[in-house]
C-alpha cells in the first residue's frame, strides 16, 4: 500500500510544479508577442504605432485587473481563479492567431483586424493578471514561513523563464507559419490549464461569500514594500529599454551589430537572475534582510559598472550583476510584503503588488529613457540613488517591524 503521507507529498510537489509551469506559460504568452506582432501588424498595415496601443492597451489593463482579483479570488478560490486565467489565454491567444491569419489572407482589413485584436488583448490581459496573484497566494499557504523566500524565489524564475523562452518560442515556430506560435502556444496554456483541473487540490482554501471589508493600503504598513516592488520592476524594464541605445550609442554600431550585441546582454541578466533565483536562494534559504541587503549591493555596483566601464565586456558584466541583483531583490520584498498581512489577506496583497509591478513595467520604459536624453549615464545615477533609497526605507521599516523579519 501507498503510504498516505507520501501520497500526499508527491500530490503536493506535483501541484507546485504545475503551478509553476502555468507561470512559465504566463512568461511565454506575455513575452512572445514582442515578437510576433511587430511583423505581422507591418504585413497586414497596421502603423507602428498602432501596433504598440495593441501592448500597451494590454498593460494598462493588467495593471487594473491584477488590482480586482484579490477579492475574486477570496470568493471563487485559487484553483479556480487559475483554471480560468488560463483557459482564457489559451483562448484569446488562439483567436488572435486566427484573426491574423484572416487578415494576412485578406479577409480580414487592418481596421478591422486592430480592433478585433485590440479587444481579444484587452480579454487576455482581464483572465491572467489572476493568474499570478491566485498561484502566489496558493504556493504560500501550502510552504512554511522557513521556505516562503526560496518559493517567491522559484515563482520570480519560473516567469523570467517563460519570459526569455516567448521570443525563442516565437522565432522558432515561425518557420511554420506567421501565425504558428499563437497556436502552439494556446495549446501550451491550454494543456496547463487542463492539467490544474486534474491534477491541482487546495483543501487549504476557504471561500469568503461576504464582501471583506476594504482596505487602505496607504495606512498598511506593507505600503512601502509595494513600492519597492513598483521600483524594482521599473528599474528592470527601464534597463532592458535604454540599453540597445547604450550599446549603440557607445560603439558606435549598425541596428545589425546592436540587436546582436543586445540579445546577449540580456540573455546574460536573464540567466543570472534565473540562477539566483532557483539555485541561490533556496539552497542557503536566505531572509528578508540579506535578499534586500544583497539585492540592492549588487544592484548599486551593477550601476557603477555601467557608469566606469567601457567595454562590451563591461556592460555583460554589470548586466550579469544586475540580474543577480534582482534575482535577490525581488523574492526579499515580496516575502516582506507576505509577513506583513495576515493569511486571509494574501490573495488581495498578491493582486496589488501583481497590480503595482504592472504600473512599474509600464513606467520603467518611459522613465529612464527620458532620463536617457538627459545624458547617457543619467539613467544609470537615477538608478543607484533609488536602490540606496530604497535602502533607507527598508531601513526604517526594519526598525520600525524588526519583530516581523
Amino acid at each position: 500500500m501507498i503510504n498516505s503521507d507520501t501520497y500526499s507529498s508527491f500530490n503536493e510537489r506535483l501541484s507546485r510544479w504545475l503551478l509553476l509551469f502555468c507561470l512559465v506559460a504566463v512568461g511565454i504568452g506575455q513575452s512572445f508577442i514582442f515578437t510576433s506582432l511587430p511583423p505581422i501588424g507591418r504585413e497586414i498595415g497596421l502603423a507602428d504605432v498602432r501596433i504598440s496601443t495593441l501592448i500597451t492597451a494590454g498593460a494598462a489593463t493588467f495593471v487594473v485587473a491584477a488590482f480586482l482579483w484579490g477579492g475574486i479570488i477570496n470568493r471563487i478560490g485559487r484553483v479556480r481563479s487559475v483554471i480560468i486565467g488560463m483557459s482564457c489565454y489559451a483562448l484569446t491567444i488562439a483567436l488572435t492567431g486566427f484573426v491574423l491569419q484572416e487578415a494576412l489572407a485578406k479577409n480580414l482589413s487592418a481596421e478591422q483586424t486592430y480592433y478585433w485584436v485590440f479587444t481579444l488583448r484587452i480579454v487576455f490581459s482581464l483572465g491572467i493578471a489572476g493568474v499570478l496573484p491566485s498561484i502566489q497566494t496558493y504556493l504560500i499557504a501550502h510552504t512554511d514561513i522557513k521556505h516562503r523566500s526560496s518559493t517567491i524565489a522559484m515563482i520570480g524564475a519560473s516567469f523570467s523563464i517563460g519570459m526569455i523562452l516567448g521570443p525563442a518560442f516565437a522565432s522558432l515556430l515561425s518557420s511554420l507559419g506567421l501565425t504558428a506560435p499563437f497556436y502552439i502556444i494556446a495549446f501550451l496554456a491550454g494543456c496547463a490549464a487542463l492539467f490544474v483541473v486534474l491534477f491541482v487540490k487546495d483543501k487549504k482554501h476557504v471561500r469568503q461569500f461576504e464582501r471583506p471589508p476594504a482596505i487602505n493600503w496607504f495606512k498598511e504598513p506593507v505600503m512601502p514594500f509595494l513600492g519597492m516592488s513598483t521600483l524594482a520592476i521599473l528599474s528592470v524594464t527601464g534597463i532592458q529599454q535604454i540599453m540597445g541605445f547604450l550599446i549603440q550609442d557607445r560603439f558606435q554600431l549598425d541596428v545589425a551589430q546592436t540587436t546582436h550585441q543586445l540579445g546577449f546582454a540580456m540573455m546574460t541578466m536573464s540567466c543570472f537572475s534565473i540562477l539566483v533565483q532557483m539555485i541561490l536562494v533556496p539552497r542557503f534559504q536566505l531572509g528578508v534582510v540579506t535578499l534586500i541587503f544583497s539585492g540592492v549591493a549588487m544592484g548599486v555596483l551593477a550601476q557603477l559598472a555601467f557608469i566606469l566601464l567601457d567595454s562590451y565586456v563591461g556592460i555583460l558584466f554589470a548586466m550579469g550583476l544586475f540580474g543577480a541583483g534582482f534575482g535577490f531583490l525581488f523574492p526579499g520584498i515580496v516575502t516582506a510584503q507576505t509577513l506583513l498581512v495576515k493569511d486571509d489577506q494574501q490573495s488581495r496583497l498578491a493582486s496589488m503588488n501583481a497590480s503595482m509591478q504592472g504600473l512599474g513595467a509600464a513606467l520603467g520604459p518611459v522613465i529612464l529613457a527620458s532620463l536617457y536624453q538627459l545624458g547617457q549615464l543619467v539613467p544609470f545615477l537615477g538608478l543607484m540613488f533609488a536602490l540606496l533609497f530604497m535602502l533607507g526605507v527598508f531601513v526604517y521599516c526594519k526598525s520600525k517591524l524588526k519583530h516581523v523579519f
